[in-house]
């Protein structure tokens, strides 16, 4: 099977709804032919690596962050998951984040520019999926923190740039923690950004672009099988409030 034929749910093999699994078994990417230990697969056997499940959606993302003029990461992540070759689910989600958070900066302070767009999408990309419930930690959360590192040029032996990615992380994470049930990238999408524009507010003195929250209303529960439903605060007509979208 070719990978422009994937499916865009589950399984991209047949559409199946994953396996997730406690323990790391070996399997065999039936695109790529790369073995290695994984933590999900398909119940018909099928596996598809983090490289194969997101090389198509890491260059829609990459061609839309660095022509985009947006000052509002929300906006431009809304604008992305439309994208036919995004998944309801998987790893794209991550360098996503990174990336239209760190364009909008640059847009709004024209401090920064496309080689550090590049940067924090590629660092993103590193994220493995499946960190939300393996690792204990959201690679929403980190993806923040990583643009919040490419922004302030943080390394090991930085101290006050180093503080600051690292609550970067610690504030989205937190708030995507705060919202029950089962993996979710859109909603963690959302809760991480929403953060994080108050965050830059706050700490980097930047207004970035915001979404109210009524404005905020999920279009993809039908294509995830373990959706939240009525417990999303973004599920269609559960009546979210008037307050604005930052936290």
């Amino acid at each position: 099977m070719r990978l422009e034929e994937a499916k865009r749910e589950d399984c991209m093999v047949c559409g199946k709804g994953l396996d997730y699994l406690a323990s790391a078994v070996s399997v065999t990417c039936i695109y790529c032919g790369k073995k290695e230990a994984g933590y999900f697969r398909c119940p018909m056997g099928h596996y598809v690596c983090d490289e194969c499940h997101g090389k198509d959606g890491l260059e829609v993302i990459t061609n839309f962050c660095l022509s985009s003029k947006s000052l509002n990461p929300l906006q431009m992540a809304n604008t992305i998951m439309k994208h036919p070759k995004i998944h309801m689910i998987g790893p794209e989600h991550h360098p996503m984040i990174a990336g239209v958070l760190v364009t909008a900066y640059k847009n709004l302070t024209g401090k920064i520019g496309d080689d550090e767009i590049r940067e924090a999408i590629k660092r993103g990309h590193t994220i493995p999926g499946g960190y939300c419930g393996l690792y204990g930690t959201d690679g929403a959360a980190i993806a923040c923190g990583i643009a919040a590192s490419v922004i302030l040029k943080a390394t090991p032996l930085s101290d006050t740039e180093r503080i600051i990615a690292n609550m970067m992380t610690s504030r989205a994470l937190s708030a995507i923690a705060n919202h029950r049930g089962s993996r979710c990238c859109k909603r963690s999408t959302w809760t991480a950004l929403e953060t994080a524009i108050q965050y830059f507010r706050e700490v980097l003195k930047v207004e970035m672009g915001y979404i109210p929250a009524s404005q905020i209303q999920c279009e993809y529960s039908q294509r995830n099988n373990h959706c939240s439903k009525a417990d999303c605060r973004f599920y269609p007509g559960k009546g979210v409030d008037d307050v604005s979208i930052y936290a």
